[in-house]
């Protein structure tokens, strides 16, 4: 038998044994402790929690090869002896027909939790998911007298649990942190598992185990097994042949084709336009927000000062008093591929880079044919709205923001370049928003009813 250590756990599994050898089976007992986020009591012991599972796979195989029931309780104890877990919640599960415990305040999380809704050991402020998993792992590692952690040089298996709550994506994405973590600190990950094995019913959070490897154990966890809830273990890594740039310094390998660009643009010209730009979105911000939680899903007045702090950001590093356009607009890009993301930060990326690739192809083949400033930007904006058409069936009419990028972008081709013309014809375009139905985006979904366009909702 192999037991989880609580005490209820122990002594009715303690009884099972007893009449089971009553009965004449030969029957053994392996208690797991594996929480290592609560002191040791010698009395009690440390709490059993995910790493269990592990001791149930090594010891399971075993049996399966036929060895003897004396072999296979010492190489459980073994296994059971260098397993170290800890675990983060958001709150405590939920029991049905029971009343429900105070939540945790929402900007909370709880260390130490176990999986019989007993409180965890600490709280804090709600972090992002690499601090709460570095945290986790402060804990796991951190030299104790009384429990096992692995040495430097020592392999590991890790198993990622879902406490009950999460879905996939998320515990993915905690795995993957997880697993990027323990390579940053040199630890020798030699197998990965990570979904759902030990849950407290539906609660919101998970467990990190290590078990420390030797060739027996691992060979054991290696096993083939028909148990339909045993994962595929992970022995290269998430993602053995990629080179991950950090996003802060992608700015800085922006290339043009050219290393002489085009037209450049002064440095405070910049430094004004985004200034300008950051304060009207951060004073329409809310109203934005307002009108998205009715029509889309009410991230886009945060998505647009998130594009916005990042174009902040750009302009402190800018370390010229000069910048080529094209160039320009290719970091710019990146800003909203980066810092923006999902739809809309797609959008501004193609057309921001099909503007830049443009200015590119207008310098290198008419650098004899010397235009205006103006000029060149009116064919690039009119190349980029093309390539921009190859990706998205938007239009005018349709009530997306191509109603106020496609008339600026025409008025200014037809207009010799006419900025303040170009300008007011976006205006109208937007104006003229107010009291269309939507045919594309998140809004199209949502019924009629909701909107009443001819007061301009």
């Amino acid at each position: 038998m192999i037991v989880k250590n609580y005490t209820g756990d122990k002594l009715n599994f303690g009884l099972a044994a007893i009449k089971a050898r009553a009965s004449g089976l030969n029957v053994e007992v392996v208690v797991v402790g594996d929480d290592v986020s609560v002191a040791n009591n010698p009395t009690v012991g440390r709490r059993g929690l995910a790493g269990v599972v592990f001791v149930h796979k090594v010891a399971g195989a075993l049996a399966a090869k036929g060895a003897d029931l004396s072999i296979v309780t010492n190489v459980a104890n073994k296994t059971a002896n260098q397993i170290a877990t800890a675990a983060v919640s958001l709150d405590r599960c939920s029991v049905p027909k029971r009343a429900p415990i105070e939540p945790l305040p929402f900007d909370e999380v709880e260390f130490g939790m176990g999986i019989h809704n007993e409180p965890g050991v600490t709280r804090s402020k709600l972090q992002s998911v690499e601090v709460t998993v570095s945290t986790l792992l402060d804990i796991l590692l951190a030299s104790k007298p009384d429990s096992w952690y692995p040495s430097q040089a020592q392999p590991v298996a890790v198993m990622v649990n879902n406490l009950g709550g999460l879905s996939p994506l998320e515990i993915s994405v905690i795995a993957e942190e997880v697993h990027r973590q323990l390579d940053l600190r040199s630890i020798i990950v030699k197998r990965f598992m990570f979904g759902t094995f030990v849950t407290a019913l539906d609660g919101p959070g998970f467990s990190i185990t290590l078990l420390g490897l030797d060739d027996e154990i691992l060979s054991l966890l290696d096993a083939p097994t028909t148990a339909p809830g045993w994962p595929k273990l992970i022995s290269t890594g998430f993602y053995p042949d990629v080179v991950i740039v950090d996003e802060e310094k992608l700015e800085d390998n922006v290339v043009t084709t050219s290393s002489h660009a085009g037209p450049k643009v002064i440095k405070s010209t910049i430094i004004n336009i985004i200034t300008n730009v950051a304060n009207t979105t951060r004073e329409d911000e809310p109203l934005i927000t307002e009108y998205d939680t009715l029509a889309g899903d009410g991230d886009c007045g945060e998505t647009l000062l998130n594009g916005i702090n990042g174009l902040i950001e750009l302009s402190k590093r800018l370390d010229t008093n000069s910048i080529y356009l094209a160039h320009m607009f290719r970091q710019i890009a990146v800003v909203a591929e980066t810092k923006m993301g999902g739809t809309s930060g797609a959008i501004y990326a193609i057309f921001i880079n099909a503007v830049a690739e443009a200015l590119e192809n207008i310098h290198i083949h008419a650098t004899s044919n010397k235009q205006s400033i103006s000029k060149i930007l009116s064919t690039a904006l009119r190349k980029g709205l093309e390539d921009l058409f190859k990706f998205t069936t938007a239009r005018e009419g349709h009530r997306t923001l191509m109603d106020v990028l496609i008339p600026f972008v025409t008025t200014f081709n037809q207009t010799n370049q006419d900025f303040e013309v170009a300008f007011e014809a976006a205006k109208q375009g937007c104006e003229k928003t107010k009291v269309m139905e939507a045919l594309l985006g998140r809004a199209s979904y949502v019924g009629k009813s909701r909107f009443e366009y001819s007061q301009g909702y």
